[in-house]
């Protein structure tokens, strides 16, 4: 009888955003991998600029952690990559709150050059983010809004589930109601039965990271189920534990290969999600953050992704700060699970707050990287969203001429000149790119310039099924499935298995063709012949849902093969009651 460690918790199989099913869940992760994230149409224009100048925020601060004032540009000094640069242009910014500004411009008073305004979105994580930390990010972020927000700042809402919650507003109650909007997606994702396994112990054992957290395991199986391994008489009769066979271990790592695929797949999603929003933001004419709020998440193997994100904020000036919700935590004590051996007590004794720790591993990363903040280890949530979103009583916007670009990242340090202990807060960096002479800016990828056109297109293997529906909680929803024939995919070989990646988008557009939601799910295969032919009878069904509020919509379906060698398209009405 196969043991009780393939058993798992509700949900604990569903991917990513509750994005894809597979029909044939028996093939093994690492050969087909399938995730989805919020879509946001892409610009259909490049605009085309030279950069003349650098510009650097700088905010200084004092002993208690205030704002200085009063500083001019020969206070300053910038170097780019070690070497000295004079700055040719200073500004000095102090913050407003939106409740002070004023109404209107006095009569006969000069008109002030129009400042740009600052957008900031607010992301919430509500798949990783447990209902008690989300409620409390949605509390300080409103609390925010009273107090942080400046006259020229624009505030979005958006969710890693979800994408888009509200655009961009200066409408303070409209963005407390978008807050209240944002509800818990939380995916659990943990083994049940014994052994018990959680992302952690996944993450570790799946990579081979930990030999202590496999063995630990093993023992716990071998208490369930010791009918698993006939031992020895001569491991009886020594004096350590006896070895663990084969199948037990093979089980074991099996068991944390399967979970982890689950967590790495959900990881990702927020990190493609974030790679979405910061592509949308580097549009918006101002200064541009991203204020992540998260329980945390295991990005472990995902450092390509993360650096991905990183390299598209720093070449659009799209900072990202990021707040931990679990806020102040301790070390948790062990829970034991069935099984539980003295090998696995101290196993678990050992982790100490190392899960925790790992999961805010990307959080810090894209903050540090991007010249952000990162604000963890305290429950006042409410003074990290004021840290990370409000604009300092006081900043300074410096700017120096650079050098010819040579498409490097350049350090920057900013300092004060002598005499100065203040702390200064700065980027750390920027990307000195620019397009070579003659050559035209990247061309859209064709599913892109599709999700928006009104082409009925049939090139792709696939069909396309829609049908409204309503979640449990009673919300609309708009359910939908790609059915592709594998068996007409033009896949590509490499080192022996069947190579090919699919993308397909689903955009919901309003009365007037305007965006309002959409999803991107991607399939990527790398096939054994074995799966293949497990695969080829019915199909891939990949399914999609979006929410959003009762009405009659257009609903606009795109998918591709790799390359967008042969696209699918098509336009129809949709009534979500």
């Amino acid at each position: 009888m196969r043991p009780s460690i393939c058993r798992w918790l509700p949900g604990a199989l569903a991917l990513a955003a509750s994005a894809a099913v597979l029909t044939a869940q028996d093939i093994d992760p690492k050969e087909l991998r399938m995730s989805a994230a919020p879509y946001l149409p892409k610009p259909v224009y490049n605009i085309l600029t030279e950069a003349r100048l650098v510009d650097v925020g700088v905010v200084v601060r004092d002993n208690r952690g205030h704002a200085v004032s009063g500083l001019t540009k020969a206070d300053f000094q910038i170097h780019d990559n070690g070497k000295p640069r004079e700055v040719t242009a200073f500004s000095v910014h102090n913050f407003v709150p939106a409740a002070a500004a004023p109404a209107a411009i006095p009569a006969g008073a000069p008109a002030a050059a129009p400042e740009k305004p600052r957008f900031v979105g607010l992301v919430f994580d509500d798949l990783g983010m447990p209902a008690g930390d989300l409620s409390h990010a949605r509390t300080a972020a409103k609390r925010f809004l009273k107090s942080g927000m400046a006259a020229n700042d624009r505030v979005g809402v958006l969710t890693i589930s979800s994408g888009l919650v509200l655009s961009f507003t200066a409408d303070q109650a409209a963005i407390e109601q978008a807050i209240d909007k944002v509800v818990l997606r939380e995916r659990k994702n943990e083994s049940a039965g014994c052994p018990r396994l959680l992302p952690y112990d996944a993450y570790v054992i799946a990579n081979h990271l930990d030999s202590a957290a496999l063995d630990a395991k093993v023992d716990e199986l071998l208490v369930c189920e010791p009918s698993i391994c006939v031992r020895r008489a001569s491991s009886r009769n020594s004096s350590g534990p006896p070895p663990a066979c084969q199948q037990a271990v093979q089980l074991v790592q099996s068991t944390a290969n399967q979970l982890w695929e689950q967590v790495r797949l959900q990881s990702r999603t927020v990190i493609l999600t974030l790679e979405n929003f910061v592509d949308a933001m580097a549009q918006l004419d101002g200064q541009r953050a991203i204020l992540l709020a998260s329980s945390g998440f295991l990005s472990g193997t995902l450092e390509f992704d993360e650096d991905e994100v990183v390299g598209r904020a720093l070449r659009s000036d799209v900072v990202i700060n990021s707040l931990d919700a679990k806020g102040l935590y301790t070390v948790d004590g062990p829970e034991p699970g069935q099984g539980a051996t003295v090998r696995s007590r101290i196993y678990a004794q050992g982790l100490g707050s190392r899960p925790k720790e790992s999961s805010n591993d990307a959080m810090a990363n894209l903050a540090d990287a991007t010249g952000g903040l990162f604000f963890h280890n305290s429950n006042d949530l409410e003074t990290g969203f004021r840290e990370l979103g409000m604009q300092p009583e006081t900043s300074y916007l410096l700017g120096y001429a650079p050098d010819p670009p040579d498409g490097k990242y350049h350090h920057l340090k900013v300092s004060l000149t002598s005499g100065h202990r203040e702390t200064v807060q700065a980027r750390k960096g920027y990307m000195a790119v620019a397009a070579p002479p003659g050559k035209p800016a990247p061309a859209l990828r064709r599913i892109d310039r599709e999700v928006l056109g009104a082409s009925q297109l049939d090139e792709a293997p696939v069909k396309l099924v829609a049908r409204p529906d309503k979640l449990e909680n009673g919300n609309p929803v708009a359910r939908l499935s790609f059915q592709w024939d594998v068996t007409r995919l033009a896949f590509k070989l490499q080192d022996g298995a069947r190579s090919q990646q699919l993308h397909m988008v689903a955009a919901l557009l309003d009365g007037k063709g305007s965006f309002v939601t959409g999803k991107e799910g991607v399939a990527e295969m790398a096939l054994s012949e074995a799966s293949f032919a497990l695969l080829a009878p019915g199909g891939l069904n990949f399914l999609l849902h979006l929410e959003a509020p009762a009405g009659v919509y257009q609903l606009r379906l795109v998918a591709a093969d790799e390359g967008d060698a042969h696209v699918s398209a098509s336009t129809q009405a949709v009534e979500l009651k």
